[in-house]
């Protein structure tokens, strides 16, 4: 079903018309998402819509036209955005269960929130995405990486972590969101390797554990892999995201 967005619901929808070439009530709308002002303009976020093309024998004549029927009532935008009057109308038509769990919904929704974070950041960035087996990919390139990276890479993993949470609100699979501006990820991951290799042989020169730094949960999986088949060190984690960190012990004294 094809997702079309914009500034309203009402745009998003004359997107659509105009994509799809066909006039209003030749299509069924689904309002996946209202559009958001944000607080201070961070946060904004676009109206998206699903529009699918009704059967040529389910659309219904003009009016005035041989055969034409009474037209149903129109499904109306949600609540939160009418008039007291029209929501009392509407308590007494039929909702749905909920929103319906889509990926590719989900993945446009991811898009059009990092669109938002890097224009109110007053960046040029040029996004893409890509699925990788069960990962969902997002490039994020600009002349400015430093802005969208941060120090130690907290600014980058903390929008990661909200595009996932906002992924998991509307997809149907379990796939896990990365992000990653220009190189960054190869690098880092190269350096968190190579801060395994190192914490290691402390452990060993010492007879005594290291701890690591709080780390996000694919950092971790880096570290505890280098040091998979170490035959002188065990790795295991503590503490609670997004404070969870890595121990690293000598072979036979961890958990």
């Amino acid at each position: 079903m094809p997702t079309f967005q914009g500034a309203t619901i009402q745009k998003a929808i004359d997107a659509g018309l105009v994509t799809l070439g066909v006039a209003r009530e030749q299509v069924a709308v689904e309002v996946v998402q209202e559009g958001k002002h944000g607080l201070f303009g961070l946060g904004k976020q676009q109206a998206i819509v699903n529009l699918s093309v009704l059967d040529a024998d389910t659309t219904t004549p003009a009016a005035g036209a041989p055969g034409a029927q009474p037209s149903p009532a129109p499904v109306a935008a949600p609540t939160s955005s009418v008039p007291k009057p029209v929501q009392k109308a509407l308590e007494h038509l039929p909702h749905p269960a909920g929103p319906r769990r889509d990926d590719q919904t989900a993945v446009a929704l991811v898009q059009s929130y990092l669109e938002d974070i890097t224009r109110e950041l007053g960046l040029a960035a040029t996004i893409t995405s890509e699925r990788r087996g069960d990962q969902v990919w997002f490039d994020l390139n600009t002349e400015r990486e430093a802005l969208l990276i941060g120090k130690h890479g907290k600014i980058i993993n903390a929008i990661q972590y909200l595009a996932q949470t906002e992924f998991n609100h509307y997809g149907k699979s379990k796939w896990t969101v990365m992000l990653n501006v220009g190189d960054y990820r190869e690098r880092r991951d190269a350096a968190v390797r190579r801060l395994a290799e190192k914490s290691a042989r402390e452990v060993i020169a010492r007879g005594a554990s290291v701890y690591l730094d709080p780390m996000p949960s694919f950092e971790r999986k880096a570290i505890h892999a280098t040091l998979a088949d170490s035959p002188y060190v065990d790795t295991h984690s503590e503490g609670t995201d997004p404070r969870r960190y890595i121990v690293i012990t000598p072979k036979g004294r961890g958990l």
